[in-house]
């Protein structure tokens, strides 16, 4: 198993086979925290592509494959990595990305059927926002209408009211019976009427026009609204959590403990103390530095003797004398 460990954190197996057992215990450690989100981003994969996203499971697989790989080469990068303080908080701002990121897909995943409820809210809102937009568009129409069809309602009446005081002799020339008179306001009556009908009638054509309209907007809004749309149920999520205290709560506990598990393998390589065989491995570094650095040095005495050997200076330093003697 221990090779199979190097191999994951990217140790040569045959140079941690000389490893103390302390050593190898923490490469094991290393890699099993390093599998434990790569399963995650998996599994997590797989089920927000083919369960949320409702995608194939040819795509769900390839896409949980590649999740895992980057996650894989994130993880290990970190367990490799080891330098200076902008290599640590540079690890630490990586891996807080990446847990975060775990956390709230995983959170898709396991809250599915709850984000499924505020999606649904999310869409008759919109059904019921298109359907306002129409009705304003043809209110002020059907209103103006409406007054049209009022006025000739108006109208028609008084001129059947005129034609049958006319016809009792209670109005206009006060002669009881059907005359000329009564005759041209019962023709002004029936034109009145007609003007009505056709008035009423374009009323009811934009009545139905709404209706139609409605029904239109209604099967737009529901073709245009995707709801397994990643940005639109992540929405949904935090605003399904906003509205009951005791979801916050549970989501705040599921989010916590993935966190944890994503960020595993930051606090181990940040919290953990250095092996021995690390210790030693630091420590041949510093030597080699020192004897390189030492060695340069000693070169500096073949290739520039006057600046590092005292005798080679003092000559120097005669000759100059010489010659400035000798030309002055």
């Amino acid at each position: 198993m221990l090779k199979i460990y190097s191999i994951i954190i990217g140790e040569n197996p045959n140079y941690t086979a000389l490893f103390q057992p302390s050593s190898k215990r923490k490469i094991a450690l290393y890699a099993n925290c390093l599998l434990v989100p790569v399963i995650l981003w998996f599994i997590n994969g797989y089920l927000l592509v083919k369960n949320v996203l409702e995608g194939s499971v040819y795509i769900a697989i390839l896409t949980a494959f590649i999740a895992a790989l980057i996650i894989f080469l994130i993880e290990r990068a970190i367990i490799m990595s080891n330098g200076s303080k902008p290599i640590f908080w540079f690890r630490i701002i990586l891996g807080f990305i990446v847990a975060t990121l775990g956390s709230i897909s995983m959170d898709e995943v396991i809250f599915k059927h709850d984000i499924d409820n505020q999606v649904a809210t999310f869409k008759q809102e919109a059904i019921d926002n298109a359907i306002s937009n129409v009705e304003s568009n043809f209110q002020n129409q059907i209103a103006a209408q409406q007054s049209i069809v009022n006025q000739k309602a108006t109208d028609w009446n008084k001129s059947l009211k005129d034609a049958k005081d006319e016809a009792d002799g209670r109005g206009g020339s006060g002669q009881k019976g059907v005359d000329k008179i009564a005759t041209l306001k019962m023709k002004i009556a029936e034109k009145q009427e007609a003007d009505y009908n056709a008035e009423n009638n374009k009323l009811a054509s934009l009545t139905l026009g709404l209706d139609k309209a409605k029904v239109e907007a209604r099967l737009k809004a529901e073709a245009d609204f995707n709801g397994n749309a990643l940005l639109l149920r992540i929405r949904a999520m935090f605003d399904l959590i906003a509205k009951d205290n005791f979801m916050l709560g549970v989501y705040i506990l599921f989010t916590l403990f993935l966190f944890c598990l994503e960020f595993l393998v930051v606090l181990i390589k940040v919290g953990s103390k250095y092996s021995i065989d690390e210790e030693l491995e630091q420590a041949r570094e510093k030597l080699l530095r020192a004897k390189t650095k030492k060695t340069l040095d000693r070169s500096e005495i073949f290739y520039q003797p006057e600046y590092a050997v005292p005798t080679v200076q003092r000559a120097n330093s005669l000759v100059n004398q010489n010659i400035s003697s000798v030309f002055h």
